[in-house]
């Protein structure tokens, strides 16, 4: 007994570090942002499949009550074209969900993905069943291919047609994406004439439609097998099977089989593929999580239908490791299960003409000629299975009451706030799925309420010291609510960083100085003007060359200041930049600086003009310390030429501290607070040379 034991643990230890392998390949394979992504997708695509069942159901009861035959032959033809929508829908869905996340125009990016697939599935045969069995796959794969490339080629300048806005934005988009589109379209029409050609060398693998396969067990076990590893990568299995459902059906009608696609709506997929009915079952009877709970019955209504692209998509089972062997087991077991009770006689054979999305219960009475004990069958297979999902479905739960903390040991201190990125194959997916689903709902709550927000630049002054003269200023973005109460950045713009808005807002803000700019102008006063600037901005080339062209206008008056942590992992934009930015006369300032890991590292490279000095080493001039390594940092500026801005200095105290080898500018209370707009000439006049 111990030896069995021992040998048992050692299996499941193996087996566990294979799953471990698989998922820790399919991580590295697809990102997990892909799978969130073709999981929305695909989720559009559920109205489409309900409907589609929902016409076979009634067409099929029609032809059985034998009223109203042309009803029934629209209702088949409606099932037809709504079976053909899902992919259109997929690759349209999933192509505008990836464009709107790497903003580009997502109409224009959707519709050149529709027309790719449209043109794929033409040149496959149209109608054709080559054609059908692929076209799903080809739908998912065709947005992952044609957005990164429409998004690589539309940073290029070789590919816009106008940067101007004299149509709107839109229209500026739509005519930017000409070329990059013309391009795309080209490599995917010439790639598939290519694998067409090749292909034609290839037979279909022959073992499809091998009539060995017509023996009951074998044909059975080796359908559903073949459907769930193709689910599960998800690849529509029941298309791509086609020639062997055919074989079967035609074995069965010759007698040679029992196995066709009757039995197998009525015995083995109850629930969709992998017999998912059972795992609604499971869900609902073990486990405890509200989560899962509340899918598994929203999966009821088409679940009965034999549509599981809720709990595929939605779990999901699709890409998921620990969820293979239960999708893989249950429809075997089921198969073998109905197979030798029909065999003994116990169940009648199932040899009516029933589709695979009638209605269980229905179903197997119906293909069994009004056998009552061939719906006992359906639901004993259903507890079954349920008991076989049953440790998975556990399994699901039990992660999710994992706590967040983790105790370092060598460093004696407990990490509380587990922050991680979600990985491909979370421990709790669809609590994971739910969570973010509030975070989406706060997001928009917060986004509605700074909609209602009145948003405006002040302009706090910078005095170099040593000449006591006014030097420019900084621009500060506000927001004014209804009654008139000011709003400062650290309440708004976290949010408008979660939501993708930064670059906006740093253009907004570009447009917005370059206004008051021509306004200073015309009252005859220069105002330097520095503009905060976010890594959104500098890592995206399209933004970087729209904020430059802004910026220009202002020949040197309008200069930027970049944060340290944000120009790291895009350096060479960032020196790319700053060379370009000089090509005018325009100034950097490398903000915050001092309070990052990579100033000391980069600053050499950057070619930057100006240091902004933090506010926190103004406050830490109290002790000798802080003294010292203001000291440091002017040493450090001089060394290397640098002018310096010190900001956040409140009282005299704090200036008389400051070192006086390099020239300085102060940025703080104690000249000025940040000022409107209209008191800066004034400001301006009273710092002016005399």
């Amino acid at each position: 007994m111990p030896l069995i034991s021992n040998k048992l643990l050692k299996l499941r230890w193996t087996l566990g570090q294979l799953a471990s392998s698989v998922r820790d390949a399919l991580v590295r394979i697809i990102p997990t942002e892909s799978i969130f992504y073709l999981r929305e997708a695909m989720i559009w695509t559920l109205p489409c499949a309900i409907m589609s069942a929902i016409f076979v159901a009634a067409a099929f009861m029609l032809n059985l009550a034998g009223v109203a035959p042309d009803v029934a032959v629209n209702l088949s033809s409606l099932n037809k074209i709504f079976l053909g929508l899902i992919p259109v829908i997929a690759t349209s869905s999933l192509a505008y969900i990836l464009s709107v996340k790497k903003r580009l125009p997502p109409m224009p990016v959707s519709l050149l993905a529709l027309i790719s697939t449209l043109v794929v599935k033409q040149q496959l045969g149209g109608d054709s069943s080559r054609a059908d069995t692929f076209m799903l796959v080809i739908g998912i794969i065709i947005p992952f291919v044609v957005v990164p490339l429409v998004y690589w080629l539309y940073q290029k300048k070789w590919t816009r047609i106008t940067d101007a806005d004299f149509a709107g934005g839109n229209v500026k988009g739509a005519l930017n994406l000409t070329i990059p589109g013309i391009v795309v379209f080209s490599i995917i029409f010439i790639t598939l004439k290519i694998l067409l050609y090749v292909s034609s060398f290839f037979a279909f693998p022959s073992f499809l439609s091998d009539s060995s396969i017509g023996a009951s067990y074998l044909g059975g076990v080796l359908y559903t097998s073949l459907n769930s590893i193709l689910w599960f990568f998800g690849i529509h299995g029941a298309n791509v099977l086609h020639p062997l459902m055919a074989q079967l059906n035609e074995t069965s009608a010759a007698g040679l089989g029992l196995v066709n696609e009757s039995f197998l709506g009525a015995f083995v997929f109850m629930g969709g593929c992998g017999g998912t009915f059972s795992l609604i079952v499971s869900i609902l009877v073990f486990s405890k999580n509200k989560t899962l709970r509340l899918l598994a019955m929203a999966s009821i209504p088409i679940g009965l239908l034999n549509i599981n692209e809720l709990l595929l998509f939605g779990l999901p089972i699709i890409l998921n490791p620990r969820m293979l062997v239960p999708f893989l087991i249950v429809p075997i077991v089921n198969v073998v299960l109905a197979l030798t009770v029909i065999r003994l006689g116990w169940v009648a054979v199932p040899s009516a003409d029933i589709p695979l999305n009638c209605l269980m219960g229905f179903n197997a009475y119906v293909a069994s000629h009004n056998d009552i004990h061939a719906v006992w069958l359906q639901l004993f297979n259903i507890l079954l299975g349920a008991i076989i999902y049953k440790p998975f479905a556990k399994a699901v739960e039990k992660d999710s009451l994992k706590p967040v903390s983790v105790y370092l040991k060598s460093l004696k201190m407990t990490y509380t706030h587990l922050n991680e990125e979600a990985s491909l194959f979370a421990d709790d997916v669809v609590q994971s799925s739910n969570g973010l689903r509030n975070m989406q709902v706060r997001k928009r709550q917060q986004l509605e309420r700074l909609a209602e927000l009145d948003f405006f630049l002040e302009y706090q002054p910078q005095i170099a010291v040593d000449a006591h003269q006014f030097v420019g200023v900084e621009a500060l973005l506000r927001a004014r609510d209804k009654i008139g109460k000011v709003i400062m950045p650290f309440e708004f713009l976290p949010w408008l960083s979660e939501a993708g808005l930064m670059k906006s807002i740093d253009l907004w803000v570009a447009g917005e100085a370059l206004e008051q700019d021509a306004i200073w102008q015309e009252m005859g006063i220069d105002v330097p003007i520095k503009i905060n600037v976010t890594g959104a901005t500098l890592g995206d080339k399209v933004a970087t060359n729209e904020l430059i062209k802004k910026i220009s206008q202002a020949k040197g008056r309008v200069s930027i200041e970049i944060v340290e942590q944000d120009f790291s992992f895009v350096l060479d934009q960032v020196i790319d930049a700053i060379k370009r930015i000089h090509e005018f006369g325009g100034k950097v300032y490398i903000d915050d600086f001092g309070t990052g890991y990579s100033s000391l590292s980069y600053l050499n490279s950057l070619n930057a003009d100006y240091l902004k000095v933090d506010r926190s080493f103004v406050l830490a001039l109290e002790t000798e310390g802080g003294q010292k390594v203001m000291s440091g940092i002017f040493n450090f500026a001089e060394a290397l030429g640098l002018s310096l801005v010190v900001e956040g200095v409140e009282t005299e105290e704090q200036l008389s501290k400051i070192p006086k080898n390099v020239p300085f500018s102060v940025q703080g209370w104690l000249y000025s607070k940040a000022l409107h707009p209209d008191l800066i000439p004034a400001f301006a006049q009273k710092y002016s040379p005399t």
